[in-house]
């Protein structure tokens, strides 16, 4: 790899992680007044969105099983 790509793969890297933190920092700011999400209503969300990813890997293993 030539020092001028890896100069620009460190700078795009760069960019996309200050874009990130500030994308982060502007939620964080919205949110910051709000009220939690109590901790029950979080594991019933958390725990639907496993179910749906092992249901849907079940169905892509299906279909991969000759």
């Amino acid at each position: 790899m030539s020092l001028q790509n890896y100069l620009r793969d460190a700078l795009l890297a760069q960019a996309a992680y200050l874009r990130r933190k500030a994308a982060l920092t502007r939620v964080a700011e919205r949110l910051r007044d709000q009220t939690g999400v109590p901790a029950d209503e979080r594991r019933a969300v958390l725990d639907a969105i496993a179910d749906a990813h092992t249901e849907r890997a079940d169905q892509l293993n299906d279909r991969s099983t000759p």
